[in-house]
């Protein structure tokens, strides 16, 4: 009984690995190459975080997203309630979970990576995001009393829409001008050059 503790301790130090395509299988084709994680998973991983009360990975995040909220809703099985928490911060949380820099930014704050690897943040938003696409659950959050200002913006790429978010959650009538035939930019017209959903 007394190497219980210590197993637990020693397990919280294992970061979960996202399982991805064999090298054979994924030359043969353009999907992703991780899975993302599974809803179990999502819930060890998201255990690993200590919940801290000033949590410095929230300070590294350039978008201030709840980090410790979502990840502990994740841990209790909300994954919808963890989704729409990123989402009060952050427009694109599935983008963001797959091309954000947080081994540089939150994860690279993170107190567990002091005694071993960080807890997989941008893992965990990518899980959240996902998980409610896959539901069909997606939803919106509320938009405030307008202003009666209205905001062009050119382009509806991963910034425009980011910035049309923002404004939008401001009050603010926001038109969007594309020049191709879709928006989002690199996220529909990228995958030739490497880029996934």
């Amino acid at each position: 009984m007394g190497t219980e503790p210590e197993k637990q301790d020693k397990k919280t130090k294992i970061r979960v690995k996202m399982k991805e395509q064999e090298p054979a299988e994924r030359a043969r084709n353009f999907r992703e190459v991780p899975y993302g994680y599974t809803p179990e998973e999502a819930v060890e991983e998201a255990s690993r975080c200590l919940s801290c009360k000033k949590p410095p990975c929230r300070e590294g995040c350039p978008v201030e997203v709840e980090i410790p909220r979502f990840i502990g809703l994740i841990k209790e099985g909300k994954f919808l309630e963890a989704c729409y928490t990123l989402k009060e911060k952050n427009a694109l949380p599935a983008v963001c979970g797959r091309v954000c820099p947080q081994e540089i930014q939150c994860e690279s704050r993170c107190i567990v990576g002091k005694k071993g690897e960080p807890v997989a943040i941008g893992n965990l938003e990518r899980f959240a995001a996902d998980y409610e696409a896959e539901k069909g659950e997606v939803r919106i959050p509320e938009k405030p009393r307008p202003t009666g200002r209205k905001v062009a913006i050119i382009g509806s790429g991963p910034g425009g829409l980011t910035c049309a978010s923002d404004l939008i959650m401001s009050g603010h009538e926001v038109t969007l001008f594309e020049a191709l035939h879709k928006p989002g930019g690199v996220l529909v017209y990228g995958r030739s050059s490497g880029c996934r959903r």
